[in-house]
């Protein structure tokens, strides 16, 4: 993978680069219009040395992230005959590549009609995530040379599309917008354009490359991170008390070949999409033989599409089984999940480096994982506790190694298994507890018990346990047998 550098609209990036012999550069056309008003020709061969490979990009990215700007369509316009006749056309000679204006507000027949007059050979022209898959498949096999946007990898998920274009077509992808590692790593990129390496001057942040990883701290942590690699930058031969005092070149050199050394890691990998040499079945086309989309033809009646019906059967990954009762017996269908045994070497986003990876195989793992019974539910819970205590002690291994300055990550770590293991110990605790409130209002006869356990329990309640005689309630009672001698009214 090329990692083209941008930023190099500003002469001190520029000289900088320039300075430390990195030759794989980028230059933003909407980033130059904000500091120059073009009242002369702009030529690179001037402003770059003659062994720069500089990737120009339109900087239509801008544009389309503020779909509300005070841009009118004619302005638009004018801007992008500017960019392709003022721009790219003179300086067609010295640069290696540049990307289409693909400016959205203006439509994409526009778009389209802009295209046919591009040159193959340096054009990248730029896949639009509303296409789909599809249309990012189209693009790979109507131009040499496609771009694809970081953002438009956030909105869709199309990293494991990647390796196989890389390896079915002659189509190089570029990385446009680059800000996230891991997209990097994984992307099969035949070149990228990132501004990230100047986030520490623009936004305080240190980047450093230690332990084979690419670190970056925000500015909270700068100075918890900056001691923590000292020895780290000193072996580098940077100056670390420089980088400490927030020296702003000193700190950019080191994000610099840290990015470098990032890249280089990449490569080593073999992750990347190596430029394939010339050949009479993947040379590079003519500009006039550019591909043109058909026209659209509509038929005054629609013609009725006869559709194959087919036997229904679950999505990949799920199953209907009958579930067995203890006389052997089948009682009822139940869903499980299941290995859907639809990921193949050839289209995984791991498969530069999977060690059981296989061009043409299906994926040789599994995962066997059943939670059907408490047991079961117990046995993965604590299969997670130990992957996370793992992780804990992996970090805290990463600490010692690095002078035990303390690591954040360690102790945000640390705490999630604090949390994971208690929610583990309340979900097995074995407890019982019953409330009951109740009230009573009107008639003795309608008792709470007979209204809660029915009438029979009520007058059993109301009854005393065993029969007694007459003479022993009069004795309890006080009351004693006598006659009545006279009766008088009151």
């Amino acid at each position: 993978m090329k990692l083209y550098l941008a930023g190099t609209e500003i002469p001190s990036y520029r000289s900088l680069l320039d300075r430390e012999g990195y030759i794989t550069v980028a230059l933003s056309y909407w980033g130059l219009r904000r500091r120059t008003k073009f009242t002369k020709p702009y030529e690179l061969a001037e402003k770059f040395g003659d062994t720069a490979e500089i990737l120009v990009d339109s900087g239509c990215h801008s544009i389309n992230s503020k779909p509300n700007s005070d841009l009118t369509d004619a302005e638009l316009r004018d801007i992008a005959e500017h960019y392709y006749e003022a721009f790219v056309t003179p300086n067609a000679e010295r640069l290696a590549y540049f990307v289409e204006f693909d400016a959205h507000q203006l439509g994409d027949a526009w778009i389209s009609e802009q295209r046919q007059r591009l040159p193959q050979d340096k054009a990248i022209v730029v896949w639009r995530p509303e296409t789909g898959r599809e249309g990012l498949e189209q693009l790979c096999q109507g131009w040499p040379h496609v771009g694809i946007t970081q953002s438009g990898l956030d909105q869709l998920d199309i990293a494991y599309l990647l390796p196989h274009l890389s390896k079915t077509t002659n189509t190089k992808l570029f990385g446009l917008g680059m800000t996230k590692t891991a997209a990097l790593e994984h992307g099969h990129w035949y070149g990228a354009a990132s501004t990230s390496w100047l986030s520490p001057s623009q936004f305080g942040d240190t980047i450093v490359w230690a332990g084979k990883e690419l670190h970056r701290y925000p500015r909270r942590y700068k100075d918890m991170a900056r001691t923590r690699h000292k020895h780290t930058i000193t072996d580098a031969g940077f100056d670390a008390d420089a980088v400490l005092a927030d020296d702003p070149t000193e700190v950019l050199r080191l994000s610099l070949w840290s990015w470098q050394q990032f890249t280089k890691h990449i490569n080593g990998r073999g992750v990347t999409a190596h430029e394939k040499p010339p050949t009479e079945e993947n040379a590079d086309p003519p500009p006039e033989a550019v591909d043109r989309l058909p026209q659209e033809v509509r038929h005054a009646g629609v013609t009725p599409v006869t559709v194959k019906q087919r036997e229904r059967q679950p999505f990949p990954g799920l199953a209907v089984v009958q579930e067995t009762a203890e006389d052997g017996t089948a009682s009822r269908p139940i869903l499980k999940t299941v290995d859907p045994g639809v990921r193949n070497c050839d289209r995984c986003y791991l498969s530069s480096s999977c060690p059981a990876a296989e061009s043409g195989s299906a994926c040789a793992f599994s995962l066997p994982v059943e939670i059907r019974t408490k047991e079961q539910r117990a046995d993965v819970n604590a299969a997670l506790l130990e992957m996370q205590a793992g992780r804990v002690f992996s970090l805290r291994f990463a600490e010692e190694l690095e002078g035990g300055i303390t690591n954040p990550v360690l102790s945000g770590e640390l705490d999630r298994y604090m949390k994971m293991a208690k929610t583990v110990e309340d979900s097995e605790e074995n407890s019982f507890s019953v409330k009951i409130t109740a009230t009573q209002k009107g008639a003795a006869e309608t008792g709470l018990i007979s209204r809660l356990f029915g009438r029979d329990e009520g007058e059993q309640a109301r009854s005393l346990p065993d029969p007694i005689t007459v003479e022993h309630a009069a004795i309890e009672t006080g009351f004693v047998d006598a006659e009545v001698i006279e009766d008088k009214a009151a």
